[in-house]
């Protein structure tokens, strides 16, 4: 894996957990639960070995923590540009800027209360290097959390 896609992998999985966007208190069409996302760089598919992200969604909880799970790196400073949420989908756009600087756009569609698509794209400059980096994602649904703590 190239350097910069073994910062774009971090990046987003820093990024992919960023600010709580607060978008009212209306339904989100997602079901809570326990969730495997995984990732596709670049159009290649994740290396040998590589684990999903799971995680337990919150019934309650802000869509923007428990799908889009943004997240501002440690040693950066993030605005949001824009952020948009329907029943079934949620886009965003961040100007970061740090060590570096790089914006991350995305966007996640529900197709069901238990899955959606989705994808980001980082671009920017890493170490004085331009860095382009498209993020496929998948999440599926699995399971009921069993408690608070999964």
């Amino acid at each position: 894996m190239t350097f910069s896609r073994l910062f774009a992998a971090r990046a987003v999985g820093a990024l992919l957990l960023l600010c709580s966007a607060a978008a009212g208190a209306d339904a989100f069409g997602a079901m809570p639960g326990l969730w495997s996302t995984t990732y596709q760089i670049d159009g290649n598919a994740a290396p040998a070995g590589a684990q999903p992200h799971w995680h337990c969604a919150d019934e309650t909880a802000d869509p923007w923590l428990e799908y889009a799970q943004l997240r501002v790196p440690q040693g950066y400073s993030c605005k949001r540009v824009s952020f948009n949420r329907t029943l079934s989908s949620l886009k965003w756009r961040l100007e970061c800027s740090g060590p570096s600087s790089f914006v991350n756009e995305g966007s996640l569609v529900f197709d069901t209360p238990k899955h959606y698509t989705g994808e980001v794209s980082i671009s920017g400059n890493l170490m004085d290097y331009p860095i382009q980096t498209t993020i496929k994602l998948e999440g599926k649904r699995k399971a009921a959390c069993t408690s608070p703590s999964d």
